[in-house]
């Protein structure tokens, strides 16, 4: 079973790659995502009115009056009739926005969303006087996606083309104004091919309604084929591949479904009538009550697989949210919050559950262990209600549950291979942010990623809200790497930011603080390090390590904000410890950013009796500047000096220089990234003798802390300096 879940993840995977991953599909997945708030609201609104016990209707009527229904009725019109038209938004919006920041366009991605909704009302011919309405809706989604495709990639193009400059006379026109000057011959382009392409279709081919076409062309595909039990099975297949690509397959055969399976359930009835006994097995109470449970795709089956074996807490909360809906056969939230359109991973599932379903309930039927449907029930009737109701028989209801339980097991190994695709789309996802951050950094740029509209912008946004949680939640850890001296005495220790976050492991703790500052949760953040590094100091005081000193790593933000010095003072009363074994340390970008108020608070707490440590000494701007507007009592060398220590000659110079300076200034020099002896060799013949790094010890946790200083209490010295960045 493992090896045969494995090959399909494998499987899987590979599709994912050739076709889940292009952007068109990504962006309909997004798109679609960005829709569930509508697509829950929509759905409250059809099973509130739409709940099948004629007790419920008829009270609902007593307290509301006869026209109770009427807002649920707007709510449904201002969500899943106009759904169309939220679909072209939203896509063309989420398609340009990637398209574009992949092909280095400066196109805004609201002119391009404009675009594709003129074009795709251009097509369906809004004043035609056979125009339904009800194309805006969920009808129309197929349409909607060609449309959005087609008309997003093709304004892009004619986008890159130059055109005649429309001279403007606004004086001081911004940036805005330019882009909607020069969209507007491409736009004119656009929207004028959908319109002849709607107008050629009604010319040459008399087709004025696409849907309704495709509807009368497969009406006659069906009156060919005489077997009732191969029309259904090529019924309920058409309506999944329809439903797969967009298309809302029950209502595009409903006329199919009028004439096949109405009928057949009357003469069921006008038998049983007789005295009779019934002969139609397929009808449509047969469909909707024992193949389509909850809705397309079986979709009670998908929902139960996903809470019994599904481990990933968005998809397990979306499942959690839709399963009232879709008791009541109103899927659209699963179908489209998922997505399940355009998902390779559900293709299989959701066309051939329903049609192993049919096969179940007509042997069951056929043999006689179950009674043929013989009373119409609504559609929003729920599961074993129905069965019971259609069949007049609690046998029904036991089919029900087998084929409720098959369908689930059947779609339990998809869910399995679905998570394993979302787990490997987060991770390359929270990969691309990190190098992206790690861009910023090496250019030493400001990180901007919240405000970014691609899918780096997404992600740091769920990142960060993710962040929020975490802090709420107080599972936001610190680590600790001690520090060594050559003779291999303890004198310290770093305390390093750790969020796990899940299957994606440790985020870079550079990006959390980033983000952190940009959502404008720093100062929460902070506190709740210095509150955590402060605790630890406290219980290793109570051990009988009680000369310990905390260097905690502090933002620029967080100087720039007077409360810190006052958080300082009220934690270090809080956990009982000394002001003088606290140490706040600072990197060089803040340094280097260092205004009047920053200088003022780095003041006030050296006040307090807590010292200062620059880090990453030696490779930024001006390093030797910091030196006299601070006073520093530690400097921690840079990183990139000690890499390249022994093969370059002028890493041992710099290093060299900075520790002699030291000892003139009276400042403590420490080595970071220390990690095989003939560093610490080199080092030390450089006269520095103070070491962090892989040689001595890996960051731990702080219960493996506790062991790891119980194993060395001889080499224990009465210094630990800790820093959280």
């Amino acid at each position: 079973m493992k090896e045969s879940l494995h090959k399909l993840n494998i499987l899987l995977t590979d599709f994912n790659e050739s076709f889940g991953k292009r952007p068109f599909p990504l962006s309909v997945r997004r798109g679609m995502t960005y829709l569930i708030p509508i697509l829950m609201i929509g759905s409250f609104a059809l099973v509130v009115m739409s709940f099948p016990i004629p007790s419920y209707q008829m009270k609902m009527t007593q307290w509301f009056g006869t026209d109770w229904k009427s807002m649920f009725l707007y709510i449904r019109d201002g969500s899943f009739h106009i759904y169309s038209l939220l679909v072209v938004i939203c896509i063309s919006y989420t398609f340009a926005s990637e398209y574009s920041e992949k092909k280095g366009l400066s196109i805004p991605p609201i002119i391009v969303s404009a675009v594709s909704l003129c074009s795709f009302t251009a097509i369906i011919g809004v004043s035609k006087k056979d125009f339904d309405i009800s194309s805006l809706g969920v009808i129309g989604i197929f349409i909607a996606l060609v449309v959005t495709y087609l008309s997003s990639v093709l304004f892009i193009q004619l986008s890159a083309i130059r055109y005649p400059k429309i001279k403007s006379y606004t004086g001081g026109a911004d940036s805005t104004f330019q882009y909607a000057m020069a969209a507007i011959f491409p736009a004119a382009i656009t929207i004028f091919i959908f319109a002849f392409a709607d107008h050629m279709l009604v010319r040459l081919f008399g087709i004025t309604n696409v849907q309704s076409f495709i509807a009368e062309v497969l009406n006659r595909i069906f009156q060919q084929i005489q077997s009732p039990f191969l029309s259904s099975i090529f019924f309920v297949l058409l309506v999944h591949i329809f439903w797969f690509f967009g298309i809302h397959g029950s209502n595009i055969l409903e006329p199919v479904a009028k004439d096949l399976f109405l009928s057949a359930l009357t003469s069921n009835q006008m038998a049983i009538h007789a005295g009779q006994e019934p002969t139609r097995i397929f009808t449509k109470t047969f469909l909707d009550a024992f193949t389509l449970m909850g809705g397309c795709g079986a979709s009670l089956c998908l929902i139960l697989a996903i809470l019994i074996v599904g481990k990933h807490k968005n998809l397990r909360k979306h499942a959690k949210i839709s399963i009232v809906p879709v008791l009541f056969n109103v899927n659209e939230l699963i179908v489209f919050g998922i997505p399940i359109i355009l998902n390779p991973v559900y293709l299989i599932p959701f066309i051939f559950v329903p049609l192993l379903l049919i096969i179940t309930t007509f042997i069951s039927m056929y043999f006689g262990l179950v009674p043929y449907t013989i009373h119409p029930v609504e559609w929003t009737t729920p599961i074993f209600v129905s069965g019971y109701f259609s069949t007049g028989s609690i046998a029904g209801s036991i089919l029900q549950l087998f084929n409720l339980i098959l369908g689930t097991m059947c779609y339990i190994p998809f869910v399995k291979a679905d998570e394993y695709l979302i787990n490997k789309r987060l991770v390359n996802s929270l990969d691309q942010v990190c190098q992206a951050y790690k861009q910023m950094e090496e250019q030493g740029k400001k990180p901007a990623l919240l405000s970014r509209h691609d899918e780096i912008g997404n992600i740091s946004r769920f990142l960060t809200a993710d962040l929020e949680c975490a802090l709420s939640n107080e599972t936001i850890q610190m680590f600790y790497q001690p520090q060594v001296n050559f003779e291999g005495k303890i004198f310290g220790m770093e305390a390093l930011l750790r969020w796990n976050y899940g299957d994606y492991g440790f985020i870079y703790a550079p990006l959390t603080i980033a983000l952190a500052e940009e959502a404008q949760m720093i100062d929460k953040l902070g506190y709740r390090i210095l509150d955590t590094a402060c605790a630890d100091l406290k219980k290793l005081n109570q051990m009988g390590i009680t000369e310990l000193t905390m260097s905690v790593n502090i933002s620029a933000v967080q100087l720039e904000n007077d409360q810190l010095v006052k958080d300082v003072e009220e934690l270090i009363k809080k956990h009982d410890v000394k002001a003088e074994h606290l140490k706040i340390e600072i990197t060089e970008q803040v340094a280097l950013s260092g205004s009047n108020k920053l200088l003022t608070n780095l003041k006030k707490v050296k006040d307090l009796g807590i010292k200062l440590v620059l880090d990453d000494f030696g490779m930024g701007h001006n390093s030797l500047i910091y030196l006299k507007e601070y006073e520093f009592d530690t400097i921690k060398l840079d990183g990139s000096l000690i890499k390249e220590l022994i093969c370059n000659n002028n890493c041992k110079n710099i290093v060299s220089s900075i520790v002699s300076l030291g000892k003139a200034l009276h400042y403590s020099v420490i080595a970071e990234y220390v990690e095989n002896e003939e560093q610490r060799q080199i080092l030390y013949d450089l006269d520095c003798d103070q070491y962090q790094g892989y040689l001595y010890s890996k960051a731990l946790p702080y219960d493996e802390l506790v062991t790891y200083l119980e194993k060395n209490q001889s080499t224990i010295k009465e210094t630990v300096s800790i820093d959280i960045s």
